[in-house]
């Protein structure tokens, strides 16, 4: 059923984040990842140009991780316990795209605190 009202389409998005949260152990990793890049941007006391660039990259790699999940929820309950050449390439393509923002993220983040470090 269609959400009929804004508060109920927020309450549906978090439940979302936090069971990712819960359940992915590479949802808790970057949210760990996140907190730690932030407190050293604040260190280093980063420009607000310096901030909105990471703040997009890490939004990259979160929106990217909770799409896998999606992805990974979505093939599973269509293929329950029986094997499916092409449910296991939707995982893996989801997977990449998160590998990829995420290696994309670690090069933003290098640009971005080895000048800061030196």
């Amino acid at each position: 059923m269609k959400n009929r009202h804004l508060t109920d389409s927020f309450r549906c998005a978090f439940r979302g984040i936090f069971q990712a949260f819960k359940t992915e152990r590479n949802f808790k990793l970057h949210v760990l990842a996140t907190i730690m890049v932030i407190l050293f941007a604040w260190y280093f006391d980063f420009t607000k140009w310096e901030y909105m660039i990471l703040i997009i990259t890490i939004m990259m790699v979160i929106i990217t991780e909770l799409l896998n999940t999606a992805v990974e929820y979505t093939v599973d309950l269509v293929c329950g316990n029986k094997y499916s050449q092409l449910g296991k390439y939707a995982k893996d393509i989801a997977a990449g795209a998160t590998l990829l923002a995420a290696f994309g993220a670690v090069i933003i983040g290098c640009i971005l605190f080895i000048p800061k470090i030196y």
